[in-house]
């Protein structure tokens, strides 16, 4: 039921952006989770987008080095992977491992 799901998510991130602001990590959750719900129909393009709005947030609400971003490049890099961008993807995923790296250390699962 991914229109539905699209749906909910669409209404979470109006109340969000009325409550919280553009600029506000759950807001980029919220992006975050419209993008999947796009993955996870075949819109790599459109997921990409949303991914990307998500990415500009964390930068603004919490950084470079933080799981959230790292997350997100995450995201970027597995809808350039779905995408057939092979050597996107691993650059992308390349830099969430970084950042995971720093922020939660090399033994964290």
């Amino acid at each position: 039921e991914y229109d539905k799901a699209l749906r909910m998510h669409e209404r979470a991130l109006q109340i969000q952006l009325a409550t919280l602001g553009e600029q506000h990590v759950d807001t980029a959750a919220t992006h975050n989770n419209i993008g999947n719900v796009f993955h996870n129909r075949g819109e790599y393009d459109k997921a990409l987008k949303k991914y990307e709005q998500a990415l500009q947030i964390c930068r603004v609400a919490v950084g470079e080095q933080h799981p959230s971003t790292a997350s997100t490049y995450n995201n970027i890099a597995n809808s350039y992977q779905s995408n057939g961008e092979y050597d996107k993807a691993l650059q992308v995923h390349e830099r969430a491992l970084e950042i995971r790296s720093v922020t939660l250390g090399e033994q964290h699962p």
